[in-house]
């Protein structure tokens, strides 16, 4: 990256990239804390927007390499942080070549809310190169993460990523930790990525996704119902059986255990598609 002059020090956050900066320093201190950093380890940061929680990681670690769509933000970064461990970059992360990193890195951002799951999805679509996220997230997108079946929260969101990761949510962080301070509560989060084996073994993790995706696009029918586009409901009943899985049940009271043995079953009467990317997942 070329070069910028140094910003003027005023700075009036930008809505349109989601920018909320922490300025809590004991939340700022707690946040840092419930990162198990290492000091041989690379970490990603994604949006560090004014340094605050930066300046308190780089003493922890190997190197941080910064990524932020600012550029009057990461003129500052680099301005303010020259000559320490740090590499900066000023690029959009869901455009951010993943080659530049070492492997594999930790991540770890007070992240914009409205890019959350795009964030999230290309983090596991490409878990080999990373260990752990830890992230602050709006708090009812948190709740998704981590639902259990039979609850409203619960999602394919929620079933893709504990697919994938184990997801922790640590704490709450109220609106008033930020500025500008935003209209929701917060929360940080530990997010550690299956680097091998997901958590349940498929033939195919994309056509585990679309049965997954299929079903919660109409939670409200049965699953004979939902379920329908992939085979006949004779045969459907059938692989519910074997399964152990009620046809009357809807999207929302499956495990990922259970997702997992239907998608594995109906692999044998549909040939799976192609896996298209992060709009499939909402």
């Amino acid at each position: 990256m070329s070069p910028i002059s140094r910003p003027p020090a005023i700075f009036v956050p930008k809505r349109s990239l989601g920018q909320n900066f922490l300025v809590d320093q004991r939340i700022i201190g707690r946040v840092v804390d419930a990162c198990d950093f290492a000091s041989d380890e690379t970490v990603l940061e994604i949006g560090p927007g004014q340094g605050a929680l930066t300046r308190e990681i780089l003493p922890r670690v190997k190197a941080v390499i910064a990524v932020e769509a600012d550029r009057v933000l990461a003129a500052r970064m680099e301005a303010d942080f020259a000559r320490r461990n740090i590499t900066v970059h000023h690029a959009d992360i869901l455009k951010f070549d993943l080659a530049l990193l070492p492997q594999p890195v930790k991540v770890f951002g007070n992240i914009p809310y409205n890019i959350s799951t795009p964030i999230i999805v290309r983090a596991i679509m490409n878990r080999t190169m990373f260990t752990t996220l830890f992230i602050t997230v709006q708090y009812e997108f948190g709740l998704r993460l981590v639902a259990v079946p039979g609850t409203k929260d619960y999602s394919s969101l929620s079933c893709f990523v504990q697919m994938f990761a184990k997801p922790q949510m640590l704490f709450r962080i109220s609106p008033g930790a930020f500025r500008p301070s935003p209209k929701v509560t917060s929360c940080f989060m530990r997010m550690d990525l299956r680097r091998g084996k997901p958590a349940e073994e498929v033939w195919s993790e994309a056509y585990f996704v679309r049965v997954v995706r299929t079903a919660f696009q109409q939670r409200r029918k049965n699953l004979l119902n939902s379920l329908g586009v992939f085979a006949s409901k004779d045969r459907l009943g059938l692989l519910f059986e074997v399964a152990g899985v009620d046809p009357q049940a809807r999207a929302g009271d499956l495990t990922v255990a259970q997702y997992a043995r239907i998608a594995n079953g109906l692999q044998e009467v549909f040939s799976a598609g192609e896996w298209k990317g992060t709009e499939e997942l909402v």
